[in-house]
């Protein structure tokens, strides 16, 4: 059964919020969800675009003086992004970088001190195409430490700014990311005072899986004992994190139909599941699920 959780103060902070966009429609529909997470932690919100300039481009900006009319134009569309957010009394601001999409929002991330990456994206599992980094989805995901959260074409739009979830649902696959994600899904729980629900990934090898339950049982008790974070106490039983593994196909379809919840998902660098499939289960998590999903790296 979920846990349930009286909406509390909690240790996570978010004071810096990025949202990447390349102005497209799931970039608007990411919006939505950068500004209510802005509004109900009271953090400043940074609108991000990169432009890649020609050649010829950049030697015109050199030689005039002047703004590429590439350049402007994205100033121009920044600002009208931005605009309508300020009207809603969020912090915010605008942040226009050159360069490879990639690496830019990575320097754009680590400069802010970010807390929370917002990215629109689009396409289907198998080759899931994002809008802003297109086919460096994953490298983003795999290379930043800051929690990512992944509105896909599937997400509900129209949402309120004071955001109302029904629950959070946590997913792991019990490879090394489980400790850190799974504090996140509890602390945001608390946040919202909702629910979290706990899914972790069945393999091949139950010994293994066992064993790893066991883990995070442990860590989820150290967690509690030694910085006082207010982790479920069931999570400190190794038989409860036994009892909610699924094989991924019956959490697929969970997530397909939590149109209001919020999928919390570990990412770990070398997980079975990447080694295996052309795109990781979190891919497959942000092309089908029905809600956003929050990436969060492991520990290692």
């Amino acid at each position: 059964m979920p846990e349930s959780f009286q909406r509390t103060d909690t240790d996570l902070q978010v004071k810096r919020i990025i949202l990447a966009t390349d102005f497209l429609e799931s970039s608007r529909l990411a919006l939505d969800y950068a500004v209510a997470f802005a509004h109900h932690f009271g953090a400043r919100l940074t609108i991000m675009h990169s432009v890649e300039l020609s050649h010829e481009a950049q030697e015109a900006e050199i030689i005039s003086l002047r703004a590429s009319v590439s350049r402007t134009n994205a100033r121009t569309r920044l600002e009208a992004f931005s605009s309508g957010v300020r009207r809603l009394g969020i912090d915010v601001e605008t942040d226009l970088r050159e360069g490879e999409p990639c690496a830019a929002l990575l320097d754009a991330v680590a400069g802010h001190k970010c807390d929370l990456l917002v990215l629109g994206t689009h396409g289907i599992y198998r080759g899931l195409q994002h809008l802003v980094i297109g086919s460096n989805a994953e490298k983003v995901l795999l290379s930043t430490r800051c929690p990512t959260l992944t509105v896909g074409r599937h997400v509900m739009g129209g949402i309120d700014l004071d955001l109302k979830l029904s629950d959070i649902l946590f997913i792991s696959e019990l490879a090394g990311e489980s400790n850190r994600s799974a504090w996140y899904a509890s602390q945001l729980g608390q946040s919202f005072g909702v629910p979290v629900e706990v899914m972790h990934i069945r393999t091949d090898d139950p010994v293994r899986d066992c064993e790893l339950c066991r883990r995070l049982a442990d860590e989820c008790r150290d967690t509690s004992t030694n910085d006082g974070s207010a982790m479920p106490p069931q999570w400190c039983s190794a038989q409860y994190h036994i009892e909610r593994l699924f094989d991924p196909e019956e959490i697929v379809k969970r997530a397909e139909g939590s149109v209001s919840s919020l999928i919390v998902s570990g990412v770990h660098r070398t997980s079975r599941i990447d080694r295996h499939l052309h795109a990781s289960f979190a891919f497959e998590l942000a092309a089908k699920a029905a809600c956003p999903v929050l990436s969060v790296m492991s520990n290692d």
